[in-house]
């Protein structure tokens, strides 16, 4: 199988897409479609590890940090970009940590950030996620693909060299990640039907960027992911 790395069918010549123009859609609070969504797109993913001690403080009681020997804790970051036949189109960064609650491990997410205010909107009241606007700006050449992604003028991260095509292998997982509200611990479980390649890119962290904290040690394990993911309300263990 082999992937076209996001390169906008509408706009063949467009070299680079800044993703921080305002959504044209009404002001009311709840202007955003409910869930179940449906969010068909691909992504950069990498998982490294990182300083326990620099990450722990983004995780909340109850929840406990899964570390590792030497100090270390396993972080992951994707950079999505959702296209035709999505609930919404928006580009979206999603970053944590692994963690456990009580015997339960999973993902949690600590940074996540969109450039369409109705998915912010959607994201805070539907799924009690910290969703912030961000600005992403991706750059389209014959060979790869880039990314960039600033949280006003600070940059957060830059993913460049994703190579622009790609073997693709199929993958079905329900992803469920630890999400506390409240006094509760609730579950967000995408369920992935997805192509994967274990593709080499570079990621490159701003040294003053929300996401300074997750400077990697050692190997970063990168991929390409195209698909969809649908995303239900949140559910609560044993339900």
């Amino acid at each position: 199988m082999i992937i076209l790395w996001l390169r906008p069918s509408a706009a063949p010549g467009w070299k680079k897409v800044m993703t921080d123009r305002p959504d044209q859609t009404t002001a009311l609070s709840r202007d955003y479609p409910p869930p179940p969504w449906m969010l068909w797109g691909s992504a950069l993913t990498a998982t490294f590890a990182v300083r326990a001690a620099a990450v722990a403080a983004f995780v909340p009681a109850p929840l406990k940090l899964l570390t590792l020997p030497r100090g270390l804790a396993i972080g992951y970051l994707a950079i999505w970009r959702y296209g035709p036949g999505s609930t919404l189109e928006y580009s979206e960064l999603i970053a944590g940590v692994l963690v456990r609650h009580k015997t339960r491990p999973g993902p949690y997410v600590t940074h996540i950030a969109v450039d369409n205010p109705r998915s912010q909107r959607a994201g805070r009241e539907i799924w009690h996620l910290p969703k912030q606007l961000w600005r992403f700006e991706w750059e389209f050449d014959p060979k790869a693909t880039s990314v960039q992604v600033w949280d006003g003028v600070r940059l957060v991260c830059r993913a460049s060299n994703a190579a622009t095509s790609a073997r693709l292998w199929p993958v079905r997982a329900n992803l469920p990640f630890l999400n506390p509200v409240g006094e509760n611990i609730t579950l967000l479980i995408g369920d992935a039907d997805v192509r994967v390649s274990p593709l080499s890119w570079r990621l490159q962290l701003g040294n003053d960027g929300p996401l300074a904290s997750f400077a990697p040690v050692g190997p970063v394990v990168t991929a390409v992911v195209k698909g969809n993911v649908q995303v239900p309300p949140l559910r609560t263990p044993g339900t």
